[in-house]
């Protein structure tokens, strides 16, 4: 009977390859590829509803604006969108018979992004309404809804302007930059009460942010992922993002006027040159477009302050009236 342990060589190599440190160690490497793989797996799965999340939260510190640095004389107000989120924002008083123009800032904004717009429209006369969007600044919310929800907030300063006892003259205009571009289209085929809407590096839809949800990048390489990400984003905001697409209503505007501005630089992926060119296309008369040579996404103000004014006063002064 053959018997390792008559041979000591043998017994030695024997219990070195079935040695019990030697076998945890194989049992725990094992171990460990199984939990990596697992967690690896489900980070995959988990992608979608992190990368949902992070697109519309804003959890970034939101300290209070000081109205004293302004530059202008601006007084507190709160009001609500459409759809009830409470809203905060600044007014500035020009003239009881002056126009008023509703500014709105971009994604995760607020109110004082739009003072450099609400500087030279004061100075010309106009009454300008700054306001922080839902989920942003003072308002309401943890979260953006991503254009598909922001019309309201424009049709609640709207109707917050029509309110107000010390407007003799209820004729308003908006202006909105990036995410605010769109959401001013989309609130003044809806709004008759908007005479004059400028939006600045507008987006068309919202196309190309759906579409990058169904992967994840490392480096070089995409990734597919399940395709959850959308629908959850729309439970989130309570709303289709797909169905926030200024380039379907933009005609609708009309015969009220748009003017459209854009950097001829732009390469912002979800507002390229195209898809302004696309929404002009699409809109009616009366209708205008200057695109800036320089300056970037939402930079043409910063790159010619001055055809930039200028290109803005005119529009307003045209379809609004002169203050």
């Amino acid at each position: 009977m053959d018997d390792t342990r008559s041979d000591p060589g043998a017994w030695q190599a024997f219990s070195t390859v079935v040695s019990p440190r030697r076998w945890m160690r194989h049992l725990t490497w094992r171990r460990a590829m199984v939990v990596f793989a697992v967690l690896l797996v489900v980070g995959w799965a988990a992608a979608p509803a992190a990368r949902a999340v992070s697109l519309i939260a804003n959890v970034s510190p939101r300290p209070a604006p000081v109205a004293s640095r302004a530059g202008l004389p601006v007084s507190p107000v709160r009001f609500t969108a459409t759809d009830g989120i409470a809203l905060s924002g600044w007014f500035a008083l020009a003239s009881s018979n002056a126009p008023t123009i509703i500014l709105v800032h971009g994604s995760r904004g607020s109110r004082v992004d739009m003072l450099p717009w609400a500087r030279f429209l004061y100075a010309a006369g106009y009454n300008v309404l700054l306001y922080d969007s839902r989920g942003c600044g003072q308002s309401q919310g943890w979260s953006i809804a991503l254009g598909a929800r922001e019309a309201a907030d424009v049709l609640g300063a709207v109707r917050y302007l029509r309110s107000r006892p010390d407007l003799t003259l209820k004729r308003f205009g908006a202006l909105g930059v990036s995410l605010g571009a769109g959401e001013v289209l989309l609130a003044a085929a809806r709004a008759q009460a908007l005479g004059a809407v400028v939006a600045d590096s507008a987006w068309a839809d919202q196309q190309v942010l759906i579409a990058r949800m169904g992967t994840v990048s490392f480096g070089h390489f995409a990734v597919p992922v399940l395709p959850y990400g959308p629908a959850l984003v729309d439970a989130l905001i309570g709303a289709r993002l797909a169905d926030a697409r200024p380039i379907a209503v933009i005609g609708q505007i009309a015969p009220r006027a748009v003017l459209l501005i854009h950097s001829a630089d732009d390469h912002n992926t979800t507002t390229p040159l195209s898809g302004e060119q696309a929404l002009f296309a699409a809109a009616g008369q009366p209708k205008a477009q200057w695109i800036a040579p320089s300056g970037g996404h939402v930079g043409a103000l910063d790159a010619h302050p001055a055809d930039y004014e200028r290109v803005v006063l005119a529009f307003f002064a045209a379809h609004l009236g002169t203050p």
